[in-house]
């Protein structure tokens, strides 16, 4: 390097300070040494310029097979701010009247109705959101800020990432009940998206409790994680966020997860949430595993492929959703109240799968642009 920059015909010496000074015996041209270094700087900057326009990546591509986005809201122009703090009552009043349609850069325009908790308690699912437990999840669900969730969806245009209100209220409905069983009630959210059910969990259960998500596309892990260490999550005035509840929010296969990972043991969770359809009751069986005796699953359960109606869109299905008791044989048992609730939801996908998947979502068309994940 020395000989880059001091000619060959330079002296050395040390200061006073020993330091070592360079004393060039010849300034008045460069040596052929110095010639050569410039020219090999030239061509390595030369050749990387050349790798980089020829070798640039690809736009990256989710798990779930859509494109990840690169806009964030961060970057959108005039976006107005619901008022801070967050209360319910507050951001619903300033989102009735606040226009987005004129915002340059959001993918999906924030509508009430997937904030309207007051409504959705009255809509498809109000029938059977009574008792103490639905009371809980309404109150719950209100003191979310739902807003935070939504983050990525407004940005990509994905609706599909996260459940309907009023399905979130009937699975945490159904599924608090197996809460009051344990003083450390553990939720497995098989699907969990930007980890709104995980907060949810969180603040209804209480003290103790945790909460596990699990979701195959790492950008929607690396999104849920952000969004459950955000304090703006939740109204600290309505709900509590006790210290020593745990939300984990991890990649892995809904399917066939990873209990290791998960750092979970068979028969240690209360209650599971799948979060997409299965198409036969084989595949719960890793769900069943880790659920202790007495504990509760929800899941949308698909119909047989001859009673699926031809709207329903490719990885879609046309199902009931289902919740089931673990008796002591092991076994699922359906809830003896349990209502046949038609849903659509998005298919569970293997590995495979969504290899394929990911690789014709390069060039996605009009219903992989949709989403992957089924509005309910």
């Amino acid at each position: 390097a020395q000989a880059c920059f001091m000619p060959p015909s330079a002296s050395t010496t040390e200061d006073g300070r020993g330091r070592t000074k360079y004393i060039p015996l010849e300034q008045t041209r460069p040596s052929w040494i110095q010639v050569g270094c410039m020219m090999f700087a030239v061509g390595t900057i030369f050749t990387f310029g050349v790798y980089k326009v020829f070798h640039a990546p690809e736009s990256p591509v989710g798990l779930r097979g859509l494109p990840l986005e690169t806009v964030t809201l961060s970057t959108v122009v005039g976006l107005p701010q619901p008022p801070s703090p967050y209360h319910y009552s507050d951001f619903m009043a300033w989102l009735k009247h606040t226009n987005f349609s004129t915002v340059k850069g959001l993918k999906w325009h924030p509508d009430v109705a997937e904030f309207n908790i007051s409504a959705a308690a009255k809509g498809k699912f109000g029938p059977w959101l009574t008792g103490s437990s639905a009371d809980m999840a309404i109150s719950t669900a209100k003191g979310i800020n739902k807003w935070v969730f939504m983050q990525d969806i407004m940005s990509n245009g994905n609706l599909g990432l996260i459940g309907a209100p009023g399905m979130h209220l009937y699975i945490l409905r159904r599924l608090l009940e197996a809460s009051k069983e344990s003083s450390h009630p553990t939720f497995l959210d098989a699907g969990c998206g930007p980890g709104y059910l995980l907060m949810a969990w969180a603040l209804a259960a209480g003290g103790g409790s945790h909460a596990v998500g699990i979701d195959i596309d790492k950008a929607v892990i690396a999104s849920a994680q952000r969004y459950l260490a955000d304090p703006a999550a939740f109204d600290a005035d309505a709900v509590r966020l006790p210290k020593d509840v745990e939300m984990e929010a991890h990649v892995g296969d809904a399917l066939n997860p990873d209990i290791d990972a998960l750092g979970l043991e068979a028969g240690s969770v209360d209650a599971v949430n799948m979060g997409l359809a299965v198409r036969k009751m084989e595949d719960l069986a890793p769900m069943v595993r880790l659920l202790r005796e007495g504990g509760l699953l929800a899941a949308p359960i698909c119909k047989p492929s001859d009673e699926q109606p031809s709207s329903v869109s490719t990885g879609k299905c046309a199902g009931l959703f289902k919740v089931f008791r673990k008796g002591e044989d092991g076994v699922l048992k359906r809830m003896p109240d349990d209502p046949d609730i038609p849903v659509t939801f998005v298919v569970a996908l293997r590995p495979e799968e969504l290899a394929a998947t990911a690789q014709a979502a390069k060039s996605p068309g009009p219903s992989q642009a949709a989403g992957l994940r089924g509005k309910q």
